[in-house]
């Protein structure tokens, strides 16, 4: 009698250990998939080439027109990197209207952000 009084005794001491640790273990948990959950995901760079349809450098965008006719809206801040196609960096104020280019972008939000672009200058320039 004494021998299952025992067992039952551990049982439900086990039970009360088990009852009180999982519950534990499942917050570490949350806790580890909160802290993945708070670095945002990098998102990959989109690329898009056209002719620079519309530059605007005191509100900081600009309008890439594709050669299908797709308008694509970026912004951009003083840290976008802009090279010409001879290899030397320029500042957006030198990128002319009708330039053709090359560019890379991000999609924050509604938002695209260029983050890269290569142009060559148009005629006449």
């Amino acid at each position: 009698m004494k021998s299952n009084s025992l067992k039952v005794a551990y049982a439900t001491a086990i039970l009360f250990a088990l009852v009180w640790a999982v519950p534990g273990i499942a917050q570490e948990k949350k806790g580890d998939d909160a802290k993945k959950g708070a670095e945002p995901a990098k998102a990959k760079a989109e690329k898009v080439a056209g002719d620079i349809g519309l530059m605007d450098t005191e509100k900081n965008y600009m309008i890439v027109v594709t050669k299908e006719g797709k308008l694509v809206t970026l912004d951009f801040n003083t840290k976008t990197k802009v090279t010409e196609i001879k290899e030397t960096k320029v500042k957006m104020n030198d990128v002319g209207l009708g330039s053709s280019a090359s560019v890379e972008y991000v999609s924050k939000g509604e938002k695209n952000f260029l983050t890269k672009m290569e142009f060559t200058p148009a005629k006449g320039e």
